[in-house]
């Protein structure tokens, strides 16, 4: 809002140029903590295996999943098609890949108190350490991975507010073996404690098993 005098009341005020008096407001830019992301689909031959689809996305992004250029999970009711969200859009197709979109940005803001529901699916276990070898020991009881998630919260960044798991497990063959991991399926509503923490969990994953498919949070309004 502007606030200026007439010419009558500028003739009041000695030394003054113009007929008006101008006064500037300024306003103080809260600056909200957010997460930038971009998200796109992959299809692959339908046979093609998590693993197999992680190999081909890690030679586009240079790195893993979790380690901080992207995530991914199947999709639901496509096979071969996997969800893939990154820190960066990516400059090619996988070398094998069937058909993508491109990849589309969003952002998300991660104030604290803000709340959202959530969808992960994650493999949450005991680690166990066998010589120069980590096994990872799956939970398969619902309550193990809602008491683990509960009391690891804080440490990820967010409050839990609801909660529903349910056990899963995913199977499928890879060079020729036959490949098992227990999961959990969780849904629920969350509120946003420390942000920078927060966003550093979304971008690099939950639980175990990443390679696979699986630690990526998806957050809904």
């Amino acid at each position: 809002m502007a606030l200026f005098s007439s010419k009558r009341d500028a003739r009041r005020a000695p030394g003054r140029r113009s007929g008006f008096i101008h006064s500037v407001l300024s306003f103080t830019r809260l600056e909200i903590p957010v997460l930038e992301m971009f998200e796109t689909a992959v299809a692959f031959a339908p046979d093609t295996d998590p693993v197999s689809a992680h190999g081909e996305l890690s030679e586009v992004f240079g790195q893993k999943a979790g380690e901080g250029e992207f995530l991914f999970r199947a999709d639901s009711t496509i096979a071969g098609r996997y969800w893939v969200q990154s820190a960066a859009p990516w400059t090619r197709w996988p070398a094998n890949a069937v058909s993508a979109l491109e990849p589309k940005r969003y952002v998300v803001q991660l104030a604290e108190g803000l709340m959202y529901r959530f969808a992960l699916q994650v493999c949450a276990g005991r680690v166990k350490i066998a010589g120069n070898e980590k096994k990872i020991e799956p939970y398969v009881d619902r309550q193990d991975v809602e008491a683990w998630l509960r009391g690891g919260a804080l440490k990820f960044g967010f409050t839990p507010l609801m909660l529903d798991v349910s056990m899963q497990t995913l199977r499928f063959p890879h060079k020729g073996q036959k490949v098992k991991i227990d999961y959990a399926q969780v849904e629920g509503a969350l509120e946003v404690a420390e942000p920078e923490t927060f966003k550093y969990r979304l971008r690099h994953g939950f639980g175990h098993h990443r390679r696979a498919g699986l630690g990526l949070m998806h957050l809904m309004t």
